[in-house]
C-alpha cells in the first residue's frame, strides 16, 4: 500500500479490501512515505523492504545491522517480509540468512513473456526443492 495523504476516502478503501481478505503491503518500507506509522494506520500484512536497504547487503555491515532490525521488528509485529531490489545471489543469500520472508528481484529472475514465466516457475520449483535451507543467523 502506497497512501500519499491521509485522506480518509483512502484509509477506508483500504481497510474494506483488508476486510474481504486481500492481504495488504506496505511498499518502500523505510522511506519517507512508508514507515512505522503507516504500519498502524493500515491493517498491513507485509513490509516491502525498499532496495536502498538491501544494496549490498552482503557486503555492509551497516545494511546488515538496519535490515536485521526491520527484520526483528516485523517478527515482533507478525508482519511477513519481502526483501525489493535484489541484484544479486550474495544479497540474496544474506537476506535469506538474515530471515527475509520472500524476495523480488533481477537476482530471482528478469522481466519476462508468460509463456517464458511458466517455464521459469516449474524450474524454479525443481530447484527449490533440491535446495539446501539455511538457519537463520542469530541477531
Amino acid at each position: 500500500v502506497v497512501a500519499q495523504s491521509d485522506d480518509d476516502i483512502t484509509t477506508r478503501n483500504i481497510a474494506a479490501l483488508a476486510g474481504l481478505g486481500c492481504p495488504v503491503d506496505l511498499d518502500d518500507f523505510g522511506t519517507g512515505h512508508a514507515s512505522i506509522s503507516s504500519i498502524r494506520r493500515f491493517d498491513v500484512n507485509r513490509i516491502k523492504i525498499d532496495r536502498s536497504f538491501v544494496t549490498r547487503v552482503d557486503t555492509d555491515r551497516d545494511q546488515q545491522n538496519m535490515v536485521a532490525a526491520i527484520l526483528t521488528m516485523a517478527e515482533r509485529l507478525n508482519l511477513d517480509t519481502l526483501a525489493e531490489g535484489v541484484e544479486t545471489h550474495g544479497e540474496h543469500a544474506m537476506l535469506a540468512q538474515l530471515g527475509c520472508g520472500h524476495v523480488q528481484g533481477y537476482s530471482i529472475g528478469r522481466p519476462m513473456p508468460l509463456k517464458q514465466t511458466f517455464d521459469w516457475i516449474e524450474d524454479h520449483q525443481l530447484k527449490l526443492a533440491k535446495a539446501m535451507v539455511l538457519p537463520r543467523r542469530a541477531g
